[in-house]
């Protein structure tokens, strides 16, 4: 039993301590009804209705507003990169500590993984990092240029917001919610969520799931699609990626739901586990778009940024480092660089 507190509580108490010392006085039923009359012309609170003008009370308005305009994955229109923008307090910043720091997550093979004989984190995501400090400091190795912090889906983004790092790029799914805390770059890579299980598993539909233990990462995307869609599965949520793959291997889940650009460096990792892709279909929101976050008060840093994304593009980078990524991650499909899309 929950014991809830009633408004108007002690005015009605009052009233009933008036109604008590009525009943010595002559005119008793006089004075109970003029106490109750009382009470009702008390002043009432308003009803109130949520106006069908205004967002609903969980959108903000520039997230209402970002998703009127479809600007999720819009970002902000490139500028040079012709050495470094000077001109740019926040990059003079970077240039007077001589160093980019970056969030990366440190255990997704192919994308951002610690190399344990070199000790350094590597990967596709990595070098982008790379290519963007070598714009900063163009006369410098950037090896001795970048400073990779490791983050996990929930730090993510605070790291970003508290100027822990400069950037983190991380499998950041963009979203007008996300647009709220931090900015994004143009779009880099285009992944999908599907859900990795035992090569012996039953589970080849959503029906299947009801039921079932599924792992995700605190505070993801699909930690959310998963609450939307499949509400009859037990969600499982853990602090990293490689959290959700021991819990599999060990038989405390029966499922991980992620981004395959994760799933396909874990099929390397244990030949006993495999995708099982169009369980949910895209209208679920499985498509990731990924951006580079960055304090959403930098935009000509984001701008900058978008220069050094459509120069790794037009030149070819892009493709030597997906075809690098394919080489460590051979289940990764033929990609292409996206599309940027840019705000008017």
């Amino acid at each position: 039993m929950t014991t809830r507190q009633r408004r108007g509580r002690p005015s009605l108490l009052g009233a009933v301590a008036l109604l008590a010392a009525g009943v010595l006085a002559p005119a008793c039923s006089s004075a109970r009804s003029d106490a109750l009359d009382s009470l009702d012309e008390l002043p009432r609170p308003p009803a109130t209705e949520p106006s069908a003008a205004e967002p609903a009370p969980t959108t903000t308005p520039a997230q209402h507003e970002c998703e009127v305009e479809q600007w999720a994955t819009k970002s902000y229109r490139p500028r040079p990169t012709h050495g470094a923008p000077t001109d740019d307090p926040f990059v003079d910043a970077i240039i007077r500590r001589g160093h980019l720091r970056v969030g990366v997550d440190e255990n997704t093979l192919g994308f951002a993984a610690l190399n344990p004989e070199t000790g350094d984190i590597e990967g596709f995501e990595v070098a982008l990092a790379h290519e963007i400090a070598a714009r900063i400091f163009p006369d410098a190795d950037t090896v001795e240029r970048i400073v990779t912090v490791p983050v996990v889906t929930s730090t993510k983004f605070e790291s970003v917001e508290s100027g822990t790092v400069d950037l983190t790029i991380s499998a950041n799914t963009m979203s007008c919610r996300r647009w709220d805390d931090v900015a994004f770059s143009a779009e880099y890579y285009t992944a999908r969520q599907e859900f990795l299980v035992r090569a012996d598993s039953d589970i080849h539909e959503r029906d299947d799931l009801a039921g079932r233990t599924v792992c995700v990462t605190a505070a993801s995307t699909s930690a959310a699609i998963l609450a939307a869609h499949v509400p009859d599965a037990e969600r499982r949520e853990v602090a990293d990626r490689t959290g959700c793959l021991v819990a599999l291997q060990e038989g405390e889940v029966d499922a991980y739901f992620g981004h395959d650009s994760f799933l396909y460096g874990m099929l390397v990792q244990d030949p006993n586990v495999e995708i099982r892709s169009g369980i949910l279909p895209a209208e679920a929101g499985i498509v990731s778009h990924y951006g580079i976050a960055i304090a959403r008060d930098q935009v000509e840093f984001v701008r900058f940024v978008n220069g050094v994304l459509r120069d790794v593009t037009a030149d070819g980078t892009w493709d030597r480092l997906h075809d690098e990524l394919a080489a460590e991650v051979p289940d990764v499909p033929p990609a292409s660089a996206p599309e940027p899309e840019y705000r008017d």
